[in-house]
């Protein structure tokens, strides 16, 4: 299986399919370990839930969407010194933290609708069910790196980042086993979302697009 945002999930015949978020669920908080992990990749398709307000003091913290213990997303320079760029980022780690914690509790499936739409909805949608029917999850770690804002009105922004898979690994759930990470170059990936503002000040991914092996990434 491939991460949630791989290139594949922004083609049209992905997008075209008829996903549900419902058919996997749950929620609360996990304290299970569970190893997931890819090969060259995460699974395909980051315990509280924000608030729905748009108010920044009631917001959890992006961290607070949590993971597997042995699952952990890391965001280097998720702040920009621009308030308004650092909500974007905050909420486009929520989203991604969001997704995993689908992939690597089962739990708060729901909590992904609020922070994705559109292509990036239908793309999350992809992910987390053919983790489901592969019955696959991750663990290690994922990198998340050069995080770059452009803010294009007061609710329209374009976001572009890396993502270093190399340290992660899918895990089959059945027996636990871990499988290796073979995946070389193409752990490396350049993403590019546009994000929107909803009517609730959320910050969604609504398309985009990604690559790997991303030259840039490596760098």
């Amino acid at each position: 299986m491939k991460k949630q945002a791989s290139t594949a999930m922004w083609t049209a015949a992905a997008l075209a399919a008829s996903l549900l978020l419902g058919a996997c669920g749950g929620d609360g908080d996990s304290d299970d370990k569970i190893d997931g992990a890819k090969d060259g990749a995460k699974p395909s398709a980051k315990s509280s839930s924000p608030s729905a307000s748009s108010s920044a003091s009631d917001r959890k913290a992006p961290d607070e969407i949590k993971l597997a213990k042995d699952a952990k997303n890391v965001f280097e320079a998720a702040e920009t010194g621009d308030p308004k760029k650092d909500e974007v980022l905050a909420d486009n780690q929520r989203r991604i933290n969001a997704i995993d914690r689908v992939i690597t509790t089962g739990k708060d499936v729901d909590l992904v609708k609020k922070y994705a739409k559109g292509q990036s909805l239908l793309a999350a949608d992809k992910y987390i069910l053919d983790a489901q029917k592969d019955g696959q999850s991750w663990a290690g770690v994922t990198r998340y790196y050069d995080q770059k804002v452009e803010l294009q009105s007061d609710t329209v922004a374009q976001i572009y980042f890396c993502i270093d898979e190399s340290k992660a690994k899918n895990k089959i759930l059945k027996t636990g086993k871990l499988e290796p990470n073979n995946g070389g170059d193409l752990n490396y990936i350049y993403t590019r979302l546009r994000m929107e503002r909803s009517k609730d000040g959320v910050w969604q991914a609504t398309s985009g697009s990604e690559t790997a092996k991303a030259k840039k990434c490596m760098e």
